[in-house]
């Protein structure tokens, strides 16, 4: 009696939306055998060197996938934390989510805000409770209208929207208030300030993502047994019939499996395919027209008694955020950051540190400023997926039009921004159709 193999998934990409998809595939009995090449970064602040991200309680696959990476490591706990706005009086408001049950979570949080005015408090609440009494209804044009423009329909001043909607949704999504789609904006706060009680729950992870994720999930490879294999070259994907044939590594030798999953960046991905695929399917031809937006982080690091994380959204300032994390016992890293914002893109690496050190002492006024040293400048061109009206249309679902492809990546149609919850997600995604059983 002969036993039957396990079937067999080639993925391109050992990133961590790669490595995600293969844990999955792996746990389920699949044999995985991964390629990897150096230009193969996943972008969207995935990469092994960025930091680990701070989770709301509403990114359950990243949380779940932690939990299951965790069971056989040691991990110092994580921090949770509130959300910090500044305003540009210098006021810091910070908004706290109850642990109230349904919607008196979110009432009762809303109230106690003070960041937004008494009137924009009330009519937003106004706003929401209508529509949790079916009173009325969202507009059915919110794909093609902005959020900014949105906003101020619903009676939420310019004050409001520049102090704390422009400054939170920035964060979210990386993407500019007045260039956002209204129906993003929408789903975003909806997701992580309207569902269940720990939806809101901010939790900053300490570490790297590959300290936190990568690394863990590639040990666990080893235990599945799957391979990674690094490529010098780019190799050949060749096409029959039937979708996918095989392989060609650059020695000559051929790959072949069932089920191949594509964890690239969208920007990467076409190169890979034939032109009778990128001009035949809209699906493939769309990819190009996606865009992404830039990122530019100034980093200091100093001495501290007391490690204590922070997040801080700026209104009105150069840099749209602050994020104050543990660097090793007793160190504080000092991250300020913008995205796709052209003054300071246009910045050189001199200029953007003076206006750092600037910042910081404005910002945080009480620290030895003279101990802070300067650690470097990140510059990301992948940092964030531009979502202006009509660009939801244009992120591919996972199933590809090639019957045996799958395509993962936080850039996918995920209902997420392009971030790490994305790339789990469409990680997820893939794994569940590889296996025949579709979300």
């Amino acid at each position: 009696m002969t036993t039957q193999s396990p079937p067999t998934v080639l993925i391109l990409g050992a990133g961590l939306t790669g490595l995600t998809a293969a844990y999955f595939l792996c746990e389920q009995g699949y044999r995985v055998t991964l390629l990897d090449h150096p230009s193969w970064q996943d972008g969207y602040g995935t990469d092994p060197i960025d930091a680990a991200p701070m989770l709301f309680g509403c990114h359950r696959k990243t949380q779940t996938l932690l939990r299951s990476l965790e069971q056989s490591e040691t991990i110092r706990p994580d921090a949770t934390i509130p959300l910090e706005f500044r305003l540009p009086d210098g006021r810091i408001e910070i908004y706290r989510s109850t642990h109230l049950p349904g919607a008196l979570q979110w009432m009762t949080s809303l109230f106690g805000f003070h960041g937004l005015a008494w009137h924009d408090r009330w009519n937003l609440f106004s706003h929401l409770e209508q529509i949790w009494e079916q009173a009325a209804s969202l507009p059915a044009d919110l794909n093609s209208r902005l959020a900014d423009e949105w906003l101020a329909s619903i009676g939420q001043s310019q004050e409001a929207r520049e102090r704390i909607w422009s400054p939170l949704i920035q964060w979210l999504t990386g993407n500019a208030l007045g260039r956002l789609s209204a129906a993003v904006f929408v789903q975003q706060l909806s997701t992580v300030f309207l569902g269940h009680t720990m939806d809101a729950r901010l939790t900053c992870l300490h570490g790297s993502v590959g300290d936190r994720f990568i690394a863990p999930m590639k040990r666990a490879m080893e235990k599945y047994g799957a391979t990674i294999l690094p490529q010098t070259e780019i190799p050949d994907l060749r096409f029959g019939q039937d979708g996918i044939s095989g392989i060609r590594l650059s020695d000559g030798s051929q790959l072949r499996a069932q089920w191949y999953v594509a964890a690239l960046s969208h920007l990467k991905l076409p190169a890979l395919l034939p032109d009778r695929l990128l001009t035949r399917y809209a699906y493939f031809a769309q990819l190009g027209e996606l865009q992404t937006l830039p990122e530019i982080a100034v980093q200091f690091s100093g001495r501290a008694t007391v490690a204590h994380p922070r997040l801080l959204l700026l209104a009105g300032r150069p840099f749209h955020q602050l994020t104050i994390t543990s660097h090793g016992p007793h160190t504080l890293r000092y991250r300020l950051s913008v995205i796709s914002h052209p003054p300071l893109m246009e910045l050189g690496d001199g200029e953007l540190t003076t206006l750092g050190r600037t910042e910081l002492r404005t910002l945080l006024p009480d620290i030895n400023h003279d101990t802070l040293s300067f650690e470097g400048i990140s510059r990301q061109d992948q940092a964030a997926l531009s979502l202006n009206p009509g660009a939801a249309l244009l992120r591919p679902i996972q199933q590809s039009p090639v019957t045996n492809l799958v395509i993962a990546g936080a850039w996918t149609d995920t209902g997420w921004p392009a971030n790490i919850e994305s790339a789990i997600v469409s990680a997820a995604r893939c794994a569940e159709i590889i296996a025949g059983r579709p979300a």
